[in-house]
């Protein structure tokens, strides 16, 4: 067979397999974007002092929240708000962001699972952002119902109390 016959015949075959082959690339699933749990986070304000005007979306806590974070010394206050909440998909092996202050990016967390712990709960690498510098990395393990609580900056004579909670974990 002549050179000439083969690019004849190889050619056409190359160009019509080509698009297919492109096109089985790109359905192929990426499983890292996998959704394997969602977190919540919450912004709260505690303070002793009465609360000063914290605008619209500050809201009062419930009484059952208020128990839970005065049972913790270092969140014992007279008063709380809640500012903020986000909830967001844990991704099986992509970094995701949670922004509870929306829309504002003053407050940010980032976070990628680490995979699950054999207790039943779900390690990941988490960063807490502000002014768009990193001011803490942890690699904590979440459990749903046992939030993990930052104390965070000293903010309007009070703190801000980070919330970082574990709402949805899908099955292995």
């Amino acid at each position: 067979m002549s050179a000439r016959a083969i690019y004849t015949f190889l050619l056409p075959l190359l160009l019509v397999m080509s698009p297919a082959v492109l096109s089985a690339q790109e359905t192929k699933k990426d499983s890292g974007k996998e959704k394997i749990g969602q977190i919540r986070a919450t912004i709260y304000y505690g303070t002793n002092d009465a609360v000063p005007e914290l605008g619209n979306n500050a809201k009062p806590l419930p009484d059952s929240q208020v128990k839970r974070l005065q049972a913790i010394e270092t969140t014992k206050f007279k008063n709380y708000r809640m500012l903020g909440q986000d909830a967001q998909s844990v991704l099986r092996s992509y970094e995701n962001w949670v922004s509870p202050l929306k829309p504002s990016e003053e407050i940010m967390l980032s976070f990628e699972s680490r995979g699950r712990s054999d207790n039943g709960g779900l390690r990941l690498d988490l960063e807490l952002w502000q002014h768009k510098r990193k001011v803490m990395k942890s690699d904590p393990v979440l459990f749903k119902g046992r939030p993990l609580l930052i104390l965070g900056p000293k903010w309007r004579g009070g703190r801000l109390i980070i919330s970082i909670e574990l709402i949805k974990l899908t099955s292995p």
